[in-house]
């Protein structure tokens, strides 16, 4: 997406180096690259015949939103059954944040006329990348996926890298920034693609590598919890 180019309401927002990457696959790679990132969804269990158990408390952490202003990470991942995602909008990777988009998508699209989700489901991107991935920015992806008839999708940055870094850390995101052979930074970030499925209270439920992330375990997983939590609201208090 480049900076000042409008969208319709609800429509998809690519990523700014999305289109340039998959153009630069053939059909083959691109055929190879879907089989590899594309995981075997089984047989799932009946939504609530199930617990997923506690991993780690979602921690404290001072963000900024899409409009600029300050906010508190626990207020987005408290009161929903939250799945959040680390992104950053250059990412070039067929195998990464695209991947993480496309599913929220879908798992967006099912969840908007499930009774059970539609009103207690929230989706929620990070940006690793506060340089370039800035409110400004960031409110473009919001506007672009504005949909006041499915779950919210938010999007939120730092100030800083140093400022996001503890959060990053206390999370088990990994990232690494990508030199030259002089040292410069090249603008790209290496991390591993991970989805955090967080409940009301803040603790993590599940995290989905690429190799287990798909819509539909996403949803079911999402389901077990709205089930335990019948009172969980999509919306954060400041939104």
């Amino acid at each position: 997406m480049i900076p000042g180019h409008t969208k319709k309401k609800g429509a998809r927002a690519p990523f700014f180096a999305l289109g340039a990457a998959l153009a630069w696959l053939s059909t083959a790679e691109h055929a190879l690259c879907a089989e590899i990132v594309a995981p075997a969804v089984a047989n799932l269990p009946a939504a609530g015949a199930y617990v997923l158990q506690r991993i780690q408390r979602a921690p404290e952490a001072q963000l900024l939103n899409a409009d600029g202003k300050p906010v508190a990470f626990s207020s987005y991942v408290r009161g929903a059954i939250t799945a959040l995602g680390f992104f950053y909008g250059h990412c070039e990777d067929p195998a990464g944040c695209p991947v993480a988009w496309s599913t929220f998508e879908a798992a967006r699209k099912a969840a908007a006329s499930d009774p059970l989700l539609e009103k207690r489901f929230r989706l929620l991107f990070v940006s690793v990348d506060p340089r370039r991935d800035t409110p400004s920015v960031l409110r473009l992806f919001s506007v672009a996926e504005e949909d006041d008839h499915a779950p919210p999708w938010l999007f939120l940055t730092g100030r800083t890298e140093e400022q996001i870094a503890p959060l990053l850390r206390a999370m088990g995101q990994d990232t690494g920034y990508e030199r030259d052979p002089t040292g410069r930074r090249t603008g790209a970030i290496n991390h591993m693609l991970k989805v955090f499925l967080i409940d009301p209270e803040g603790w993590v439920r599940e995290i989905y590598s690429t190799a287990f992330l798909s819509p539909e375990n996403l949803l079911n997983d999402a389901r077990t919890l709205a089930l335990a939590f019948p009172d969980a609201r999509g919306k954060p208090k400041d939104q």
